[in-house]
C-alpha cells in the first residue's frame, strides 16, 4: 500500500501545558501514541491499536501557542498486513522554498493481541533490596518538574537495585476527555517518572523515553482508578538505558506491558540528577554473606503491593488468615522472600505460578524453599519491622535480623550467664552492641540447629564477640561462627552449620 497521509487538526487542552521540558510544552509521548493509534484504528478496522511495535519518539512536537496544531497521519501498510502509523508536521523555514516533513512519533499497529511475558507475580508484587522512598512532591519539584495535569505518581515512590514501584493513577481533576482509545495515557506516562527517578539514583542522568519494542494494553486502565507499576531495569550499563514496565490493577492482574522501553538523555535539556541524590557508590553490606550461601533475598515489608497476597498458596493463606494486621505483613514479606529465593535458586526453567510455590514445610511452621525439580535446600529466614531475609544453603543455616536497640540489654539475663556477660564487658563493641550480637547469634543458631529459642540460650555459649564475627559453643564442643553486618540501623546475622570467617 502506497503511504498516505491524513490531516488532524489537533486543539491541545489546556492541561497539555503541563507537560514541559524547561518551560517549552511538548506533547507527551502517550498522547502521540493515543493520538495516532486511535486515528488509524478508525480508518482500518481489524486493527488493535491496544498491540503496537517498534514505537519511537524522534523529535519533540512542542506546543508553542494556543491555536490548533496540524498534524498529519503518515499510514503505510506493510505486506503482512500490520500498519506503520506516524505523526508528522510540515515546517517551512523563513525564506525557504522547500516545506519539509518532521516526524515525531511513529509505531506498527497489530491485527491482534500477542502474548505478554510478564515477570512472576511474586517478583512483581514486591522489591528485593534496600529501598529508597521518594515523596511526589520531591518528584515533581526536583525531578520531573511537570504541571499538576502530569504529577501522577500518586503515593511515596520505592525504588531500589530491582527498580521501582509506584502507585500511579489518570490527572485529579479528570481528564474531561473521557474514555480514550488506550485507556489513560496518565497511568504509563508516570510509569516512565518511576525510571526516570530511578535513572536519577542508581546512574545519575535524567532520561526520557525514545523508543519501546512492543506495548500491549490487555485491558485498558481506566481514569478512575489508580495502578502498581512495576519497573524492571533490564541494560543500565550503557546508554541509552532499558526498562520493562507492567501495569497492574489492585487484584493483580495484568493490564498493560511496554518492554524494551530504551530512555536516554536529550540534547538541550538538563541531565544531572538532583545533589546528593545520585548514589554513585552504593555497595551492599550483606556480600559478605553471599559466599556462605546458594541465595539470599532481602525485602522491605513496605515494598508490597496491594494484590501481594495473590501469590500465596492454599496452606499459606489459611495461616495468614487469622493473624493481626502487623504479623500479617511480616509473615507475607516472608513468603515472598522465600518464593523469590526458590524461583532465583531454580534459575530460567522456573515457569511455576507462585501459588504452586510452597513455603510452608509440612510441620506447618518451619519456612520451605522449594526448587522446581521438587529439591529443598536448607533454608531460613527472618523479619522485624523493616526487613525480611530468606537465605538458602547446602547446609544447615540460620538468620537474624534486628533493629539496633538497647532492648536486649533488659533481658540480657536470660540468654547470657555471667562469663558471657564479662566477655562482653571486655568488647570494645559497648554493652548494646555486644549483647545484641550474641542475642542474634543464639537466634541463628537456634534455627541453624533446629532448637528452640530459649533452648539455644542455655545451650550455647558465647566465647567471643566482635563487629564482623561472634563464636558460640554448644554444650557437646561443637564450634560455630555467626557473620555480623550492619545495614540501615539493622543487625544482619548469617550463621552455617560448618562454616568458618
Amino acid at each position: 500500500m502506497k503511504a498516505e497521509s491524513f490531516a488532524l487538526s489537533m486543539q491541545p487542552p489546556p492541561f497539555f501545558r503541563d507537560h514541559h521540558l524547561q518551560d517549552r510544552p511538548v506533547l507527551a509521548a502517550v498522547e502521540a501514541m493515543e493520538r495516532i493509534a486511535a486515528d488509524t484504528c478508525g480508518r482500518f478496522p481489524g486493527h488493535d491499536g491496544r498491540w503496537m511495535q517498534r514505537v519511537r519518539f524522534d523529535k519533540f512536537l512542542f506546543l508553542n501557542s494556543k491555536a490548533p496544531i496540524t498534524t498529519f497521519n503518515r499510514v503505510e501498510k506493510n505486506d503482512h498486513g500490520s500498519i506503520r502509523t506516524t505523526l508528522t508536521t510540515r515546517f517551512k523555514a523563513p525564506g525557504a522554498k522547500i516545506t519539509r516533513r518532521l516526524e515525531h512519533a511513529s509505531l506498527i499497529i497489530g491485527k491482534g493481541l500477542p502474548t505478554v511475558v510478564a515477570p512472576p507475580l511474586e517478583i512483581a508484587a514486591t522489591l528485593a533490596g534496600v529501598c529508597t522512598v521518594v515523596d511526589p512532591a520531591r518528584i515533581y519539584r526536583e525531578m520531573v518538574p511537570f504541571g499538576p495535569a502530569y504529577r501522577n505518581i500518586c503515593e511515596p515512590l520505592l525504588i531500589s537495585a530491582d527498580g521501582a514501584l509506584a502507585r500511579v493513577r489518570s490527572a485529579r481533576p479528570a481528564d474531561p476527555r473521557g474514555d480514550l482509545h488506550l485507556g489513560s495515557p496518565y497511568v504509563l506516562d508516570a510509569a516512565f517518572h518511576a525510571a526516570s527517578v530511578w535513572c536519577q539514583r542508581y546512574c545519575g542522568i535524567v532520561v526520557f523515553p525514545v523508543s519501546i519494542d512492543q506495548r500491549t494494553i490487555i485491558r485498558p486502565t481506566r481514569l478512575d482508578a489508580v495502578y502498581t507499576a512495576r519497573v524492571v531495569p533490564v541494560r543500565t550499563d550503557k546508554a541509552p538505558v532499558v526498562f520493562n514496565i507492567f501495569i497492574y490493577d489492585d487484584t493483580g492482574k495484568l493490564r498493560e506491558a511496554a518492554t524494551g522501553i530504551h530512555m536516554q538523555e536529550v540534547g538541550g535539556i538538563r541531565t544531572k540528577a538532583p545533589d546528593g541524590f545520585y548514589d554513585k557508590d552504593a555497595s551492599d553490606p550483606l556480600v559478605s554473606f553471599y559466599r556462605r550461601v546458594s541465595g539470599m533475598i532481602l525485602i522491605e515489608r513496605r515494598a508490597q503491593t496491594p494484590f501481594a497476597a495473590a501469590t500465596l498458596s492454599e496452606k499459606e493463606k489459611a495461616r495468614l488468615a487469622p493473624m493481626t494486621q502487623r504479623r500479617a505483613q511480616g509473615y507475607l514479606a516472608a513468603r515472598l522472600a522465600l518464593k523469590r529465593l526458590g524461583r532465583l535458586l531454580s534459575g530460567d526453567g522456573d515457569h511455576r505460578h507462585p501459588r504452586a510455590i510452597e513455603t510452608v514445610a509440612e510441620d506447618g511452621q518451619s519456612p520451605r524453599c522449594s526448587l522446581v525439580d521438587g529439591s529443598l535446600p536448607f533454608c531460613t529466614v527472618s523479619h522485624d519491622r523493616r526487613f525480611t531475609v530468606a537465605a538458602a544453603a547446602d547446609r544447615p543455616l540460620g538468620v537474624d535480623v534486628e533493629p539496633l536497640s538497647q532492648k536486649p540489654l533488659d533481658a540480657m539475663h536470660l540468654y547470657m550467664d555471667a562469663d558471657e556477660q564479662a566477655i562482653v564487658d571486655r568488647s570494645p563493641l559497648g554493652r548494646a552492641n555486644g549483647n545484641l550480637r550474641i542475642w542474634s547469634a543464639k537466634e541463628a543458631a537456634a534455627k541453624a540447629l533446629g532448637i528452640d529459642l530459649a533452648e539455644s540460650w542455655t545451650h550455647l555459649r558465647a566465647v567471643s564477640v566482635a563487629a564482623p564475627y561472634s563464636r558460640l559453643e554448644t554444650a557437646g564442643g561443637q564450634a560455630l561462627t555467626a557473620s555480623h553486618t550492619t545495614l540501615a540501623g539493622h543487625l544482619f546475622t548469617l550463621l552455617t552449620v560448618d562454616d568458618l570467617p
